[in-house]
């Protein structure tokens, strides 16, 4: 088995472990608390719709501030040539099973239990910060790219309060999450990528 290969099934097990981690963090939450999943108010197409338009806005915005000609558009280009090695021509089926890992189970956790759970605490604002930070510190690799999402997460946040629809988040996490995962393994030069790789 070649190094890249090795290195590439390496990733996506440690990436499915973390997701298991939280699906796992998730259950015990609900079990433990008395937080209620409600996974779609009304009509469940609806929530997939605004899901799919979600995903593919905020793709729209990465693709833009990762390509701006400031400080974060060349944060973000640095960050992408680091992950593009990393996830470069990873099989399809890896890129859509970690996007669908990642939408269940991390929206399951930070908006469908966390979030519930601190807002029935507290205060629905403070549920909706509390869940976007812990979210964020999740993800580190710089501060912008934490700021990055702990924006995404408030947005997340504030939809899932809006429509009560977990389904929804679900596939706009999902969904955005494979566009990313797919543009840095197939073509890393859309994120601006490709300048740092070829150096």
């Amino acid at each position: 088995m070649s190094q890249g290969r090795k290195r590439q099934i390496n990733i996506f097990s440690t990436m499915m472990w973390v997701q298991g981690a939280c699906l796992l963090l998730a259950v015990i939450g609900l079990w433990l608390s008395d937080v209620t999943l409600s996974p779609a108010r009304g009509d469940p197409w609806s929530s997939v719709a605004w899901g799919v338009l979600g995903a593919l806005f905020s793709f729209a915005v990465v693709v833009a501030l990762t390509r701006a000609h400031h400080r974060v558009g060349r944060t973000l280009r640095w960050y992408c040539a680091q992950l593009a090695p990393i996830f470069c021509k990873m099989p399809l089926a890896q890129v859509v099973l970690l996007s669908l890992a990642a939408g269940v189970c991390e929206e399951l956790l930070f908006r469908g239990f966390l979030q519930t759970w601190l807002s029935q605490l507290s205060s629905p604002l403070l549920g909706l910060l509390g869940a976007s930070f812990v979210f964020a510190l999740l993800h580190w690799a710089s501060l912008i790219y934490v700021l990055l999402i702990f924006a995404f997460g408030l947005i997340l946040g504030f939809v899932y309060q809006a429509s009560g629809s977990l389904l929804g988040v679900v596939v706009w996490h999902a969904l955005y999450d494979f566009f990313a995962l797919a543009t840095l393994a197939y073509y890393p030069k859309v994120l601006g990528a490709d300048r740092w790789l070829a150096k």
